[in-house]
This record gives structure tokens, C-alpha cells and sequence, in this order.
């Protein structure tokens, strides 16, 4: 049954698999910030005068990969739940594999906020650090990826994120397969950690591993910034006029683990 899920999900998430396999190609050499004609750079000069935000406590600070690791739900938290990894031993998609989008990976560029947010929670800044889970319950999965950043970028995904929202409807994307992403509606502010953002969309992909017609799923997803860690949990259903919604109880459980520091070593 995990098996089906799995091959489930790697169609249904195409959009994430887009971003986590993605070269960072606007990212500098030193893992700072990315230059200002990088995607979405129109959208930052619109938010720049947006507050930086400062971590609070020592749990905020920016998490190392091992960190970040340690801050991943698991059974303890959610007894109910299985947490597995995803894109273990593979080359390009698993733990600390996301990277800054290519800056012509979106179409339109003013969509690239939700694309990067679609993609695992990759942006135009580079991150620090990734994990990237699949949580299922007896009835539900999800996926999640944690993205650590530093202060100031972390607040900018979300400021960028949120702009996009308020304008774009759809976009595509070219690499590794042609995709199209419908109707993109922001649905409301979860209100878990420092600031966070829902929406939904339609995704209509074609899959190497899947012959015969495009496959379209219908997908749901929260982006909740906790002091400069980023989280995107994500839930599909390929049945038509289906709409999956993240699981509340897997969100508080993470946020929760999150904001507490995490499990100890």
C-alpha cells in the first residue's frame, strides 16, 4: 500500500519534483542571497519596505541541516502517523537538495513565488538547509519539506509568496517535463507559527514514469515561516473536483516541534 502512495504522490507532486531536482543557478557561490534580477525580483522592490523579521530566540536562529533534521515530526509526536523519508540515496531529491530556482523557471516570472513554494520550498534565496518527508495516516499522506534560510530571507519568501498570490491565476513550467498550473486561488491564513499563507491549485503534468494522457490533481498547500525556517506541507487527490486538505493535525504537530527546538539528538 505505501508502495502505491509513493507512485501516487510522485505524479500527483510533479510540481514539487520540479524544484527539489532544480539547479540554483541565480544562488551565489556562497550561499548568499541571489542577485536582484533573479524571479520575483519585481515583486521584492514592491516589498521591500516590509519589516525584516528578527528571531526572538535561540529555536528561530537559522537551523544547520543536522538542525533541521532533528525538527521533523515524527511518531513520538504523531502516533497515528508513519513519517518516511523521501528520495533517500537518490541523486537530487531528498534531505538538503533544495536549491534556488533557475530564474527563468516560471512562465510568467511574476508567478515564480508560487512556483518556488509549489516546488518544495525552494526560492530565489538559498537555503541553508532541506528535509523532505511523506507523513500517512490510515486514511491521509502528505508531503512536507522544512527549508531553512537566513532571518531576512526567510520573511522575503513570505512577503514574495504573498504578493504573487494577489495576482497570479496561472503559469507553466518546462523542466524536467512540460507542466501547467490552473487556477491558482489563495484560500486564508493558517494560524500557526510567525506568518503563513494557503492555496490551492491545479496541476495538469505529464510523467516519464507514467504513459497515456497528462495526469491532473488537484492540490493543496500551507507555507508557514517559524523564525527562519520555511515549511510547505502539500496534499493532492487525482480524483477529478476532489479537494484534499493538509491535514490540521499533522501542521500542529510539526509547527509545534519546530517551535519547541526540536527532538533531542
Amino acid at each position: 500500500m505505501k508502495d502505491v502512495v509513493i507512485r501516487r504522490w510522485a505524479v500527483g507532486a510533479a510540481g514539487m519534483v520540479l524544484g527539489l531536482g532544480a539547479v540554483g543557478c541565480g544562488a551565489e557561490k556562497d550561499g548568499g542571497s541571489t542577485a536582484d534580477h533573479a524571479p520575483g525580483a519585481e515583486i521584492a522592490a514592491r516589498t521591500a519596505s516590509a519589516a525584516t523579521p528578527t528571531p526572538k530566540s535561540p529555536t528561530q536562529r537559522p537551523l544547520t541541516q543536522g538542525q533541521l533534521g532533528r525538527a521533523v515530526v515524527d511518531e513520538r509526536d504523531l502516533p497515528a502517523w508513519t513519517v518516511s523519508r523521501l528520495g533517500a540515496g537518490t541523486d537530487g531529491f531528498g534531505d538538503g537538495t533544495v536549491r534556488a530556482l533557475h530564474e527563468e523557471a516560471a512562465h510568467p516570472v511574476s508567478c515564480a513565488p508560487v512556483g518556488s513554494a509549489v516546488a518544495g520550498g525552494a526560492s530565489r534565496y538559498a537555503p541553508l538547509g532541506s528535509v523532505t518527508r511523506m507523513a500517512q495516516s490510515k486514511e491521509r499522506a502528505s508531503t512536507m519539506e522544512l527549508v531553512s534560510y537566513r532571518a531576512a530571507d526567510a520573511g522575503r519568501v513570505m512577503d514574495e509568496l504573498r504578493s504573487a498570490l494577489a495576482t497570479c491565476t496561472a503559469y507553466t513550467m518546462k523542466w524536467p517535463t512540460d507542466t501547467t498550473f490552473e487556477d491558482v486561488r489563495r484560500t486564508g491564513d493558517p494560524h500557526q507559527g510567525d506568518e503563513g499563507v494557503s492555496f490551492q491549485l491545479d496541476v495538469v503534468s505529464s510523467s516519464p514514469a507514467v504513459d497515456g494522457d497528462p495526469v491532473r490533481t488537484l492540490q493543496s498547500f500551507q507555507v508557514i515561516r517559524s523564525g527562519s525556517t520555511v515549511a510547505v506541507f502539500s496534499a493532492f487527490n487525482t480524483r477529478a473536483h476532489r479537494i484534499e486538505e493538509v491535514p490540521t493535525a499533522l501542521v500542529t504537530a510539526q509547527m509545534k516541534v519546530l517551535e519547541t527546538g526540536g527532538h533531542r539528538p
